[in-house]
């Protein structure tokens, strides 16, 4: 396992950030990245402070990042999430230390749930999801039409119990 740090995003990684967000999705994992066309593009998205990092020295590892689910007040408690781990480091714990740095700001700012939603090509990412504790809740069946097969769309949440 690589030895990590866990913090909020800053200035200098958005470049790194942007990069990894460019070599990580395809259309086994994902329906249709919105891929940011710049790098402007993506700090206005994702601006410093609004994803957590894995850094080994400068070098950006992955990030996951977190949206509420609504608009409504009802759902306040509820985030949906998106983790990439660049391809170099996968399969070697960052994720994990993502995920779990990931839950611990959830509980701090009284998050209950968190939601994602992943392919059933990416057999890799839901493995982790559910190493992870997250729960299948839904299944979208041929949601979506890659590479000439219908694919279906998994629904996942994860509930954060107070401490």
């Amino acid at each position: 396992m690589l030895t990590v740090k866990i913090r909020y995003s800053e200035t200098q990684d958005l470049a790194q950030l942007f990069a990894i967000d460019h070599t990580i999705w395809n259309s086994t994992n994902s329906p249709g990245p919105v891929r940011l066309k710049s790098l402007a593009a993506y700090g206005q998205r994702y601006p410093a402070g609004s994803q957590l990092v894995a850094v080994r020295g400068t070098q950006v590892l992955g990030m996951i990042s977190w949206n509420p689910q609504s608009p409504y007040p009802s759902m306040h408690r509820t985030w949906n999430i998106g983790i990439g781990v660049a391809q170099n480091v996968q399969h070697q714990g960052v994720g994990g230390r993502l995920m779990t740095a990931l839950k611990a700001e959830a509980r701090r700012q009284g998050i209950h749930r968190i939601e994602l939603n992943v392919l059933a090509t990416n057999q890799v990412a839901r493995q982790f999801y559910t190493q992870q504790g997250f729960q299948v809740e839904g299944r979208a069946r041929d949601a979506f039409y890659l590479n000439g097969h219908y694919v279906d769309d998994y629904s996942l949440a994860y509930l954060i119990e107070p401490s």
